[in-house]
């Protein structure tokens, strides 16, 4: 029995020197997750829409990925910058009215181990995100936010057909900016985390009701040791 207490704890050990990051170490972690995406405000006036509709905004669910880079500057404290892709948006409930737009977020944190040895962390900084895609849904038609393909007569006379950017796409804001807030927990190099994303940025330029994202997102890595 006590054979068999102390393999365990030497394994818990071996966990747990595994979970800490080492001062001067690069760690790669590539990872997968869902989300919930949601908004301030209500988007729209509902007097000004037709028909009737109930303005409250309701989360939708959505998938991300992605990978982190991390620096540890000691043990205990770490410097992260990642590349993601996900989509944000929201909708009524009758989903007569939705937009989502697609995401490439770069986000940058500092990384706070509080309790020597063990794989939890606290995350908080700054992320930045370039719009792939935007889809709007009013009164259940859905409307392209993005590119129309258009015809056009080139200098030489010639017809031509590229994509061109539609009106209701310059309506939208193209870069997001937010703060990303974090807790992970590693185990074994698995790397188990939830984070809360707070826009800053207006989703349409002229919304008067200032609507931002609002996104929560769970992932799961594995964290690879790149050595110093």
């Amino acid at each position: 029995m006590k054979k068999i207490l102390f393999v365990v704890i030497a394994m818990m050990t071996t966990v747990n020197i595994n979970a800490q990051i080492e001062e001067g170490n690069w760690y790669v972690t590539p990872k997968l997750g869902f989300g919930i995406s949601d908004m301030t405000g209500k988007l729209f006036v509902p007097t000004k829409a037709e028909g009737t509709y109930d303005a409250t905004l309701r989360s939708i669910a959505t998938f991300t990925a992605g990978v982190e880079f991390q620096y540890a500057i000691i043990d205990q404290l770490g410097l992260s910058a990642g590349l993601n892709y996900g989509r944000r948006g929201s909708k009524t409930e009758d989903n007569m009215f939705r937009v989502s737009m697609d995401y490439v977020n770069i986000p940058v944190t500092l990384d706070f181990y509080p309790i020597p040895n063990v794989g939890l962390a606290v995350k908080a900084g700054v992320q930045v995100g370039f719009t792939t895609r935007k889809r709007l849904k009013v009164d259940g038609v859905e409307y392209n936010a993005d590119f129309d393909l258009v015809s056009f007569v080139d200098r030489w006379g010639r017809i031509r057909r590229g994509l061109w950017e539609n009106e209701l796409s310059r309506q939208f804001n193209k870069v997001d900016f937010s703060i990303p807030l974090a807790v992970s927990y590693e185990f074994m190099n698995v790397v188990l985390e939830a984070r809360y994303s707070l826009g800053l940025v207006n989703v349409m330029k002229d919304d008067p009701e200032n609507s931002k994202h609002r996104f929560w997102q769970f992932t799961l890595g594995y964290k690879f040791d790149l050595g110093d």
